[in-house]
């Protein structure tokens, strides 16, 4: 199970790192952040969104590499891995990590 997390994991990363690289970091801000990821994750407030979006930056900065960060925002918000590997390439991209 958990081999099978990892190689989910690293798909999933590896395409989002993707996206990161491509987007301007113009126009980024907690908005544009929430406008992101609320239509989809209703059941999050935007509060938890915040502020797991911080501590996905905070995180980045401190070396902690995108796989790891979507298994801390899985742990912490108690959410699917989908929704784990969209919040971290949106906090990364729009809360200019």
């Amino acid at each position: 199970m958990a081999k099978v997390f990892r190689v989910l994991i690293a798909g999933v990363v590896s395409t989002s790192a993707s996206a990161v690289m491509a987007t301007s970091p113009a126009q980024a801000d907690e908005a544009t952040y929430l406008h992101r990821l609320q239509p989809t994750y209703t059941s999050l407030s935007t509060q938890q969104l915040l502020a797991e979006g911080y501590k996905v930056c905070k995180a980045e900065r401190g070396g902690m590499n995108s796989a790891d960060a979507v298994k801390m925002v899985f742990n912490d918000l108690d959410v699917w891995v989908a929704a784990a590997t969209d919040i971290v390439p949106a906090a990364v991209e729009e809360l200019r990590c």
